[in-house]
Parts: C-alpha cells; sequence; structure tokens
C-alpha cells in the first residue's frame, strides 16, 4: 500500500516528532516557521503515513516564483523517520516517494533536501535511499561538514579520545573558578545577546541566522523544544556562552561567544565540556560540533577538532527536479538571483 501525506497542526506536530531518533533544531515547529518568514516563505508541516502509521514527517518550506506557477519545496534536516531499526531505509523511501508526488509531480516544484546527519551507519546508508528514488546532488548551498562526538561513553573515556593539548586546556579552566549558569530561561538568552554583540564587534564577523533570531525562536518554543544556553562568570562578570540544541539522539553547538578575559581563562573549553555533560545527561548520543570548514576558519576546525570527534559530511544538499520547463525555471531563477545579489554587493 502506497503511503499518504497528511498536513498536520502544532500539537499534532510535536506530539509525533519526538518519536524520531533524528528530530533536531531545523526540524522544530517554530524554527521552520521563522526561516520561512525571514525569506517570504510558507512552512508546511507533513506527516507521511501507511496504513495508519506515522512513518515520517517533513516541515516543507515553500518558496514560490511570482508569477510562474513554480518554486522550490526545500526540506531542512529532514525527513524524520529514524527510529533505529532495520526499518529506516523503508521509511525513508515512502517519504521521498510521498514528497516527489506532492511537491515535483503534483505542484511542479523543485524538491530539495539537507538531509539530517548521523555518526553511525545511517548517515551513508541514506544516501542510497536518496539516489534510488531519483534524487541528484544540488549547488544550491554547501554541504554540512561537522565533527560528531559519540559521547554514549564514560567521562573518562571522552576525555581519553580528547587531543592532550584540548585536554590540557579543559584542566586549566576547570582550576580557575569559573562559576557555570545553564538553562532555558529567555533571561539567560538575552546575557548571551549582549556578550555575542560585543564579541563580534571585536572580531568583526557577521553571521546568517543572528542569537536575536534564535531568541525568538526560544521564546515561541515549548519547553522541551528550547535550546539549552550555558553562561560562564569570572568574578561576576559574564566572560563565555554557548547555546546549543537537544532533541532527538544529538546535541547541536548553535552559537558560541567569549571576551578576551574568557579566552585567556580557557572558558571556551568548560562550556564544551558542559554542553557534554548536560547531553549525556539527557542520554543522547552524540555532540554534534556545529560545522566546520578548515579552509575558510582553520582556527575554529582546529579547535573542535581536539575533542575528539569523527569528520561527517551530511547528505545534501540534493534535489528532485520538477519535469518539464519548471524545473529548468527554478534554476534559471536562481542564478539570476545570486548573480543580482553578487552585484549588489560588489557595488556597495
Amino acid at each position: 500500500m502506497n503511503a499518504t501525506l497528511r498536513h498536520m497542526d502544532r500539537t499534532q506536530w510535536q506530539a509525533a516528532a519526538v518519536r524520531f531518533l533524528d528530530y533536531n533544531y531545523r526540524q522544530m515547529w517554530d524554527f521552520g516557521v521563522a526561516c520561512a518568514e525571514r525569506v517570504g516563505a510558507v512552512s508546511e508541516h507533513v506527516a507521511v503515513e501507511q496504513d495508519g502509521e506515522i512513518v515520517g514527517l517533513a516541515d516543507v518550506r515553500i518558496k514560490r516564483i511570482p508569477g510562474l506557477g513554480t518554486g522550490i519545496a526545500y526540506v531542512n534536516g529532514g525527513p524524520l523517520v529514524r527510529q533505529g531499526d532495520d526499518r529506516d531505509p523503508g521509511r525513508l523511501s515512502l517519504c521521498l516517494k510521498a514528497l516527489i508526488e506532492e511537491y515535483a509531480d503534483d505542484r511542479g516544484m523543485v524538491l530539495r533536501v539537507m538531509a539530517p546527519i548521523d555518526g553511525g551507519s545511517w548517515n551513508e546508508g541514506q544516501k542510497a535511499v536518496f539516489a534510488e528514488a531519483g534524487f541528484a546532488p544540488s549547488e544550491a548551498t554547501k554541504p554540512y561538514r561537522t565533527f560528531l562526538l559519540d559521547i554514549d561513553r564514560t567521562p573518562e573515556e571522552i576525555r581519553k579520545s580528547m587531543a592532550q593539548k584540548w585536554r590540557n586546556g579543559l584542566n586549566q579552566s576547570e582550576k580557575r573558578g569559573l562559576a557555570v549558569r545553564a538553562g532555558t530561561d529567555p533571561a539567560l538568552f538575552r546575557e548571551f545577546c549582549d556578550l555575542f554583540s560585543r564579541f563580534i564587534e571585536r572580531k568583526q564577523f557577521e553571521v546568517d541566522l543572528t542569537p536575536p533570531f534564535y531568541l525568538d525562536v526560544h521564546e515561541r518554543a515549548s519547553e522541551s523544544d528550547r535550546f539549552l544556553v550555558t553562561l560562564v562568570d569570572l568574578d561576576g562578570v559574564v566572560v563565555a556562552g554557548h547555546v546549543a540544541s537537544l532533541l532527538g539522539d544529538t546535541s547541536v553547538y548553535l552559537l558560541g561567544a567569549s571576551s578576551d578575559e574568557g579566552l585567556k581563562a580557557k572558558a571556551t573549553y568548560l562550556l564544551q565540556w558542559q554542553a557534554i555533560q548536560a547531553a549525556r545527561e539527557r542520554g543522547l548520543k552524540w555532540y554534534d560540533l556545529g560545522g566546520i570548514d578548515p579552509e575558510a576558519n582553520p582556527g575554529v576546525y582546529h579547535f573542535k577538532s581536539g575533542l575528539g570527534g569523527q569528520d561527517v559530511t551530511a547528505p545534501g544538499p540534493l534535489e528532485y527536479a520538477a519535469t518539464g520547463v519548471r524545473g529548468t525555471v527554478v534554476h534559471w531563477s536562481e542564478r539570476a538571483y545570486r548573480w543580482l545579489k553578487s552585484a549588489k554587493q560588489t557595488l556597495a
């Protein structure tokens, strides 16, 4: 029997999402809606069902091209299918077929997917399912590459797998008398935003999704979906901060900042260790260090590599294009948009 696609409301979505091990912040109801709003898209939350059973979920962002009757259906961090048994490939196959039928065949859109990452064999296994369904690599965005640290071990085993220099930094931070505060209270997040503002002013860089954006999502979200904010104080002053998502079986490092005093006190080492401990206490299996780019940001790459995680790249971006002229129109429109954006930046 073929799978069917059903639209869900917020309550239904949140009740179903927690069943999946690959549930992640990119598939949070409030994150998807906020991301859609900022680009003039619409977020559709759908369940794929077979014989009355939900086999998968997908938050699909619909971005239409005005006047052309087509656009992009984007699934970021989904579809959610993983339950850790031998039916995972079958569930993914059913979901992809249902999404193709709805968004590519019936609506004539380009279906684009950035799949969730996994530290086990599933990360490679799902690539074969996508290929069999007719998906091809896309150049629309960069692949997501990160370090995944196995935290389903004792603290002693995790520390032993770290590079010696990283262990030394952690040991030094633990001797500095740093005070740690952690929780989901938005007030903590606002303190982090203040620290981050000073941090980027000093470092002279920009981020696409800013701390105020994440704070807005955080305040909208249910308590179980909220981010964990961890701050480190030195002599009563915040010197470093960390924001993480703890959903499914993986914690994700989203944002970090420190002052010069925090750097001297090795506070960032303590923050990472605290994040690992918080994830372990919730029974999570992996810690995603939030992306790496050894060429563009070698310093961050070197720091993250010291924790001893595995270098992993998530499947995607992958896409299934609508047949005929509509898929060609979407790709032409995207190229034109990128060219115009680049031209404006050059003239600025």
